[in-house]
């Protein structure tokens, strides 16, 4: 499939700047171009301590002039960044868990978040995205929202990586999407709490610093502890009472050795409300493939639902796909969430 016109000339442009000031400043490709989307946007070469030259800022301000991006659309924006990521992704063999989310992972998502809450929710809802990352995630599920429902936003990243966050918040400038970024662990404490609703594509492993966990229930008995069950976790405890978490998970999160501690704390302290399978076609290999888990925190109205959503979503470039899995989601909300009348 061709890209459109707009998009190469976009990402062409990104591209090009991106080298240029990555060869200039000896950085990788993807410090480079969180540098190169604000220059962009400011049409200007930002310079600290007499670095790039003169000679070197006068040459970039003259390409920085040829482009204005607030002249395109948004959507044709996002892509050409989507396509840059991936480019530094490729270029600096970046590893697994520092990937950016794609954006059919983010269509689903929004899919479920679309039926989970009432149209008629007139507040804010307050969102957080714990591993924020370079940020796709949380910014595809926001536009597909603002753009298919009447939902509106608060939108909170966290993420410990100062590199991810700098890309992110060029990201968002780049694409006029707010965001409140904060740099760190998500395991530690969190100075704001009481979110609605928490999505989060969580980065699989061992957290390093067992005396930072030893009040988690979701840690190991002996070494160390999944940090993805420790972030499920500590973002839990800050969702509001009844508040939802959507998280991103390894298709074998309940099969490992620690998935039995994982399971008495959402026995305890959540509901499980739906497990779906992700297409297997988004993923290189089995082994790979991932899944959407919806807990719901307990209190105000949250109950269990009376059959847990389980299932594998079909390959959405199918035509009845979308319509299945909006249709079944749509019925076991209904049975599943109870929001009251009240939506202030």
């Amino acid at each position: 499939m061709t890209r459109q016109p707009k998009l190469d000339q976009v990402f062409q442009f990104i591209d090009q700047t991106t080298v240029q000031l990555q060869k200039i400043l000896r950085v990788s490709y993807h410090e480079a171009l969180s540098e190169n989307i604000l220059n962009i946007l400011q049409q200007k070469t930002y310079v600290e301590d007499d670095f790039p030259t003169p000679e070197q800022v006068a040459q970039l301000d003259k390409e920085y002039q040829t482009l204005t991006l607030q002249d395109y659309p948004l959507t044709v924006v996002k892509q050409a960044v989507e396509l840059a990521i991936v480019k530094a992704q490729k270029v600096d063999q970046t590893e697994v868990n520092l990937l950016m989310t794609p954006d059919a992972i983010g269509v689903i998502t929004a899919l479920i978040v679309a039926e989970i809450f009432p149209q008629k929710t007139r507040k804010p809802l307050k969102v957080v995205d714990p591993c924020m990352g370079s940020g796709n995630l949380l910014l595809t599920v926001a536009q597909q929202l603002q753009t298919s429902t009447d939902l509106t936003f608060n939108l909170t990243g966290l993420d410990n990586n100062d590199s991810l966050l700098a890309l992110a918040t060029a990201y968002m400038q780049a694409i006029q999407q707010p965001v409140d970024l904060y740099q760190q662990d998500a395991v530690a404490y969190w100075l704001q709490h009481d979110y609605d609703l928490a999505l989060a594509d969580l980065p699989v492993g061992y957290y390093p610093v067992d005396e930072n966990v030893v009040n988690f229930k979701t840690r190991a008995e002996e070494g160390h502890s999944y940090a993805h069950h420790l972030i499920i976790e500590q973002t839990m405890k800050n969702i509001r009472p009844g508040g939802i978490g959507l998280f991103v998970v390894p298709a074998q999160v309940f099969q490992t050795e620690q998935a039995p501690i994982l399971a008495k704390w959402m026995v305890e302290s959540v509901y499980l409300q739906a497990v779906l399978s992700l297409p297997s076609s988004l993923f290189t290999s089995a082994a790979a493939t991932k899944s959407i888990i919806v807990l719901q925190r307990h209190g105000e109205q949250a109950q269990q639902a009376p059959e847990v959503l389980i299932g594998e979503i079909d390959d959405l470039n199918k035509s009845t796909s979308l319509v299945t899995l909006r249709n079944q989601l749509r019925d076991w909300s209904q049975k599943t969430f109870n929001w009251g009348t009240n939506n202030d």
